[in-house]
């Protein structure tokens, strides 16, 4: 049997895989004797020759052997030879092909149209997940950890994560123990999930866009003290601003856009479409391309010397507040 699980989710690729290795090992193999993982943990390296030798090996004292490798198609691009012994790995082996690509370049490559033609193959694709799935997987979670969460609670979940799972699972145990039975509110996770920067970087808009000068010094202290580095807050101000003149030209064609429509044209999640909707029609188009053109100044400002990561920041967020551009 092969069990090809992939996709650019590593948390659900990986939950998969070490839901098989464990129910492997309670069935077949409680000594661990018969299980082969690949790449060497010492090492690091993968010979695709041993792999495939080692999934053609027949199980000591036991009814089936597992064998896994990592990414055994990504790291051997050229010569997929090897492939050619998928074929004859004994039924005995159960080997799990955990590959780390987008399905749909996978998809694309030789190996999965070999994979296709293997009797005993199974599929188990695991892309990203955003919208609507994503918040019915995050529901679906907490409910198997013994709670449950307030549908303003879940959004601010995810406004504060974004769709990164392995930081959303430790959360939500988190917020189930403080709950201690009872429902997870709003105001829980506004107390205990500290917002990523690509969450803060709205509310650092919105008071931008607002002109809350005083908010605006105390959102971008926060950040520098939490230790966000002056030259990616300029990057995540440099990509908000991008999102807002895409939502622009969006507004343009449709004045009266859904955040879904948004979304969709612009690849962000429906939350952040949402909000980029309300900050981008604070500004203009041209404002907008003015502040681009600045900050593509300052950008190139950095680059020379002529300003540190830090005064670049300062000049961008004054001249926004300011409306100085």
């Amino acid at each position: 049997m092969i069990i090809l699980v992939y996709g650019n989710d590593s948390f659900r690729v990986q939950e998969k895989v070490e839901s098989l290795r464990t129910a492997f090992k309670i069935k077949f193999d409680p000594t661990g004797m018969n299980l082969s993982v690949f790449p060497d943990v010492k090492t690091g390296k993968m010979d695709p020759n041993e792999v495939i030798r080692s999934a053609m090996s027949f199980p000591f004292l036991a009814e089936k052997r597992m064998v896994i490798a990592r990414d055994l198609a990504a790291n051997n691009k050229k010569d997929l030879d090897w492939a050619e012994g998928l074929d004859k790995i004994p039924a005995s082996t159960i080997f799990i092909l955990w590959e780390t690509l987008e399905p749909r370049e996978l998809e694309r490559k030789p190996l999965f149209k070999k994979l296709q033609t293997v009797a005993e193959a199974h599929f188990y694709p695991f892309p990203k997940i955003t919208g609507a799935e994503l918040s019915k997987w995050i529901s679906s979670r907490v409910v198997e950890r013994g709670g449950t969460i307030a549908p303003d609670a879940l959004r601010s979940l995810i406004e504060r994560t974004e769709n990164d799972l392995w930081q959303i699972d430790g959360e939500i145990q988190k917020l189930i123990a403080f709950a201690d039975g009872e429902q997870i509110t709003k105001e829980m996770v506004g107390k205990l999930v500290r917002a990523s920067f690509d969450s803060n970087v709205f509310n650092l808009m919105d008071a931008v866009s607002s002109r809350r000068t005083t908010e605006v010094i105390k959102l971008l202290d926060e950040e520098r003290i939490s230790g966000a580095a002056d030259g990616y807050i300029f990057s995540m101000l440099v990509r908000q601003i991008r999102i807002l003149l895409g939502v622009r030209t969006v507004l343009a064609e449709n004045p009266r856009a859904t955040k879904e429509s948004v979304a969709e044209n612009l690849c962000i999640h429906p939350f952040v479409a949402s909000k980029a909707l309300e900050q981008a029609r604070r500004f203009s188009e041209e404002e907008l391309l003015k502040i681009h053109s600045f900050f593509y100044d300052l950008d190139l400002g950095m680059k020379s010397g002529k300003y540190s990561d830090k005064l670049a920041v300062d000049l961008a967020v004054v001249a926004m507040v300011g409306s100085s551009i």
